[in-house]
């Protein structure tokens, strides 16, 4: 059996719907599940997408729920965070997908590709400090710069070689991020816990 989390921000679509009687389905169920619609729903959002999100991580599920919505969570008003319990055979009609197997999957070799306009492309042409702007593009977008060649140095700047399949990638790293398909029954909804954010939370993230 494997336990997974959900963070409901205040205002978010599953803050206003109780999954405990509800189970969990996809904003679009109705679309077809293909590996583009996979990462538009890592990179760019779920309204239109097939796929659930669940994430290994509690304090990743923590920090959706207590910063995603649309106020900060407090004691009288908390966040949710639903913890999911998935075991086999899975649910009928349930796929569980892992999201890098998902993308790697389809990347092409290395030497079938040599630039950045060619389909396939992933790498960055960035520092090291580039995948930094990837995770937090909040905090640290003055990562994201791409450098093109002009030894000694780093290069001349350009526009940075942030393919979809790369923030993909990094996103369901950084989020611990698994998806499914398929509707997650009640049953599987085992609690939610409320949180809110705290002074001393503050403190911890400065």
């Amino acid at each position: 059996m494997a336990t997974f989390y959900k963070g409901s921000g205040i205002g978010t679509h599953w803050y206003i719907r109780d999954s405990r009687r509800l189970g969990f389905t996809a904003r679009a169920p109705e679309t077809d599940p293909t590996t583009a619609a996979l990462i538009t729903h890592i990179t760019a959002g779920t309204i239109d997408s097939p796929y659930i999100s669940l994430i290994r991580s509690y304090a990743v599920a923590w920090d959706y729920a207590v910063r995603g919505g649309t106020d900060i969570p407090t004691p009288d008003k908390p966040g949710y965070v639903y913890e999911v319990e998935i075991d086999m055979p899975l649910p009928s009609g349930l796929k569980i997908l892992d999201p890098i197997k998902e993308v790697a999957l389809n990347l092409p070799s290395p030497i079938d590709v040599d630039s950045e306009e060619e389909h396939g492309f992933y790498q960055h042409n960035g520092l090291p400090s580039f995948l930094l702007g990837v995770v937090s593009p909040g905090n640290m977008a003055h990562f994201q710069v791409g450098r093109q060649p002009r030894p000694p140095g780093p290069g001349v700047p350009c526009p940075p070689n942030l393919a979809p399949r790369l923030e993909a990638l990094v996103n369901a790293l950084r989020d611990a991020e698994i998806l499914l398909h398929g509707h997650i029954p009640p049953s599987c909804v085992k609690n939610r816990f409320e949180v809110a954010f705290t002074a001393l939370d503050e403190e911890e993230s400065q």
